[in-house]
């Protein structure tokens, strides 16, 4: 989008505006029964429009930045301002001013996925297709994603950038049972799809199916589910918002022990680790906040309004206005320290337990408790004297996550980036936990 078409849409809109707006260029190819079903691409623009004026403050959207629309959502928001009876300033007004000088760390967008050309997604489909027998079925996606993002005010704030990524998931499945690797990264060219049909060979690896276990036993959580358990935790726990409040179940523990000692947690929207991104949706420049250090709670996440409880500086961390997640600051960029252990020094200390590859739709039960549910997926195993010996049918957990966090009692050396549906990136290791908090029914 053209640097002249947002600050057009700001003049329209008058004093007091800022404009939160997202272009969106995804490519996707789906395919399922190893066949490509479907492969299109989507183009969308979000503009997101506040306005405060008086201690009044109002909100509006726009999926496009043509004058004339602009201008008519300039006249309903002057008239919702108008009617609204005038106050103390609002929250946001009272907050510090989002600091202009602050430099935002560059991100570059990767080439591979700005050139996006559709004979590459089919190869890698084949690629992992080709690698598997013919006993085997294969389904998943693949996609690109090019996100070009504008944060402006008519106080002269201009920020943007560009950022990319790209990301395959591949699922098999033969007879009863089904894995699945999922791989991202900026740059289309650094996801190994073709180290990808080899692992998904190795995890149909012809196993009897034991019937289900019954009780408390050990459970190693393999990256794609950690990255579900720490994001979750993440949002529901570590915002300055809740924290304030006394909704979050680390309200008022800041200098405590909150998780096992082995875990260090970070938000860093510069960490290429994960899907480095500069600032906010308030335009705040996204600062490396340490959350959890091995164990003892040394952060949360904030935006202007909540600015106070981070020592007057937002971490980086608005969400978007009307964002279905909820309106409080939340966790973006996450990053879990990895621990010493191999995959093979893991499964030898899971002794007799289980093996979870993905957990599916956790959701929260009770925030405050950090009390969900949710179903473990695509490869769950029972492992016995450091080896897998059975398939393990899935199993449907309803547990606090605190508990598990506070039961860890090792930490995997490798780590994988994936990502959710409310958080850029999440990077995690392997995670063993002690039999207890994790009960099967």
């Amino acid at each position: 989008m053209a640097r002249s078409q947002v600050e057009q849409a700001l003049e329209i809109l008058g004093e007091g505006t800022r404009l939160d707006v997202l272009g969106e260029h995804a490519d996707l190819l789906r395919f399922a029964e190893s066949e490509v079903t479907a492969q299109h691409s989507e183009r969308r623009l979000r503009v997101r429009v506040r306005t405060t004026r008086d201690g009044r403050s109002v909100a509006g959207s726009l999926e496009t930045l043509d004058p004339e629309a602009v201008r008519a959502l300039a006249a309903r928001i002057d008239a919702a301002l108008a009617d609204l009876p005038p106050g103390p300033a609002t929250p946001t007004a009272s907050a510090p001013s989002v600091d202009h000088s602050r430099p935002v760390p560059k991100v570059e967008p990767a080439e591979s996925v700005l050139e996006a050309d559709p004979a590459v997604r089919h190869r890698w489909f084949t690629t992992v297709r080709d690698g598997l027998d013919s006993s085997t079925s294969l389904g998943g996606a693949i996609r690109y994603d090019v996100l070009d993002r504008v944060v402006a005010d008519s106080d002269g704030l201009f920020r943007a950038e560009t950022l990319t990524k790209a990301s395959i998931q591949a699922i098999a499945k033969k007879g009863d049972n089904s894995v699945s690797v999922r791989s991202m990264n900026r740059d289309a060219d650094r996801i190994p799809v073709d180290d990808i049909p080899a692992r998904l060979r190795a995890a149909l690896s012809p196993l009897p199916t034991r019937e289900a276990h019954h009780g408390p036993c050990r459970v190693l959580l393999k990256p794609q589910a950690v990255i579900t358990l720490i994001a979750t935790y993440g949002h529901f726990v570590l915002g300055a918002t809740g924290y304030a409040t006394g909704r979050s179940a680390v309200a008022g523990r800041m200098g405590q022990k909150v998780v096992s000692d082995l875990l260090s947690l970070v938000d860093d929207g510069a960490d290429t680790a994960g899907l480095p991104s500069g600032f906010d949706a308030e335009g705040n420049v996204r600062r490396r906040t340490q959350l959890i250090d091995h164990g003892v709670l040394t952060g949360v996440v904030s935006d202007r309004r909540r600015a106070a409880v981070t020592g007057g500086v937002p971490t980086g961390h608005a969400v978007p206005d009307g964002w279905r997640f909820g309106g409080d600051p939340s966790p973006s960029n996450l990053l879990l320290d990895p621990g010493d252990s191999s995959d093979e020094e893991l499964l030898a200390e899971c002794g007799s337990g289980l093996v979870v590859n993905r957990l599916d739709y956790l959701r929260s039960l009770h925030p405050k408790q950090t009390l969900v549910t949710g179903t473990t997926r695509d490869g769950t195993y029972w492992a016995e004297g450091g080896e897998l010996v059975a398939w393990h049918p899935q199993v449907r957990f309803t547990f606090r996550m605190v508990d598990v966090l506070n039961a860890v009692v090792a930490v995997g050396n490798t780590r994988e980036c994936g990502d959710t549906t409310f958080m850029d990136s999440v990077v995690v290791p392997s995670l063993l936990i002690d039999a207890g908090p994790l009960v099967l029914p």
